[in-house]
């Protein structure tokens, strides 16, 4: 193995791992913990449930590296994995709301987490917050499938096909949801940074 893991797969890591190589599983959860963090984080809109769940995951990954087998990227297994744990939570929670559709509806006793669910206030400069808020704020009010699509894309860089994949929905799906939550991003965010910028 290369000294610091760069230059090595995915797969070779795991490999490395299941014959007693610990370093091998650290490189792994470094190159992924974040990005599993993210996902997850855009599917419960909870960074305690989400940090939780990641833990999870790789948890189940260290005790029984034999799981992933070989029939696509590690990458998406990885994130289907995820996935279904983060399934398995909204399922254990009595206030639970379908994966179709994450939205926040009225009266909805979910968390709220400021700078997350809430849009930020352009008249007050303190609550705007950074570009990178905005930003985040905005993702999290996307249509479910589009912003678990977009974040699954520029968060976790993986390809239309890998996100198909994990999700279930067809190529053409995960294309157009994509699109849709891009152009909804574009239009919410134009007017916000328009004032901000001015303020």
């Amino acid at each position: 193995m290369s000294r610091n893991g760069t230059d090595i797969t995915d797969e070779a890591l795991l490999a490395e791992y299941r014959h007693g190589d610990e370093d091998a599983f650290t490189h792994l959860f470094r190159r992924y913990s974040r990005r599993i963090f993210g996902y997850v984080l855009g599917l419960l809109k909870d960074p305690d449930a989400a940090d939780e769940v990641t833990q999870k995951v790789f948890v189940k990954l260290s005790r029984r590296p034999e799981m992933f087998r070989p029939t696509g990227t590690f990458s998406s297994w990885i994130h289907r994995v995820a996935r279904n744990a983060a399934l398995d939570h909204l399922k254990a929670r009595r206030d639970a709301v379908p994966i179709e559709d994450l939205r926040e509806q009225e009266g909805s006793p979910h968390r709220r987490e400021p700078g997350l669910d809430d849009p930020p206030d352009p008249d007050r400069p303190h609550e705007a917050g950074t570009l990178q808020d905005l930003v985040a704020a905005a993702i999290q009010r996307l249509e479910g499938v589009q912003r678990e699509a977009l974040v699954l894309r520029e968060y976790s860089e993986l390809s239309y096909r890998e996100i198909s994949e994990i999700t279930g929905r067809s190529l053409a799906n995960v294309k157009q949801d994509i699109y849709q939550a891009r152009q909804t991003l574009r239009s919410e965010l134009a007017p916000l940074l328009g004032r901000t910028m001015q303020g």
